[in-house]
This record gives C-alpha cells, structure tokens and sequence, in this order.
C-alpha cells in the first residue's frame, strides 16, 4: 500500500513539473538539424520533400514574427512541389517560385497580418 502512494505521489508531482522552455536559437538549430535530415533522404517525390521541410520548420515556428504569413509559404512550397510533381513546371522554375514567396517574410513587417492573395 505504501509503495502505491509513494508511485502516485511520484506520478502526481511529475505532472507539476513545466518542460523547460527551449530558446528562439535552440529551436531554429533544431530546425536547421531536421532540415538537412530531409536533404539527406534520397528524393522520392517533391511533395515528400516539400512535407519534410515543412515538419523541420515548423519546430521554430515558435520564433517567427508573422504566424499566419510562415504558414502561407509553407502551403506555398508544397503546392509548387505538387505542381512539379505533376510536370507542370520545372524544379527551377519551382525554386524560382517559392524564393519570391519565402522573400515575403523578409518584407512584411511583423504588424501586418495580412496576406496578399495571388
């Protein structure tokens, strides 16, 4: 019976202890890890590649000042790698493409939440 109050008691105290928060450059170097893991993988299809990359970045997600525009580029990368996919553009017409999407985190200003429709 102890031993059952001493485990719960153990149980109950680790559920009051908060996982230390990582850094905004702990993150961003995790994600930079998880990215090159994706590069590392021989290329199966753009779209896998593309959900791959998205996974890595989406561990510094945390970091980034505009929420809502990250989230549209890294829709954006898998709609261009599907486009690829499909033949309907060249990968370097693809990478073309998302440079000039990517460069848009860049350019907005963190108090704009709002994202250009093309």
């Amino acid at each position: 019976m102890r031993k059952a109050i001493s485990i719960g008691l153990c149980l109950a105290l680790a559920g009051c202890v908060t996982p230390r928060q990582e850094s905004s450059g702990d993150l961003k170097v995790r994600s930079e890890q998880a990215a090159a893991a994706c590069r590392a993988q021989p290329l199966t299809t753009y779209v896998a590649r593309a959900q791959c990359l998205n996974d890595a970045a989406l561990i510094s997600a945390p970091t980034v000042e505009n929420p809502e525009l990250y989230r549209h580029v890294l829709a954006s990368r898998v709609e261009i790698a599907a486009r690829i996919d499909r033949k309907e553009i060249t990968p370097a017409e693809g990478a073309r493409q998302y440079d000039k999407i990517q460069s848009q985190l860049v350019r907005q200003p963190p108090s704009d939440q709002g994202v250009e429709q093309q």
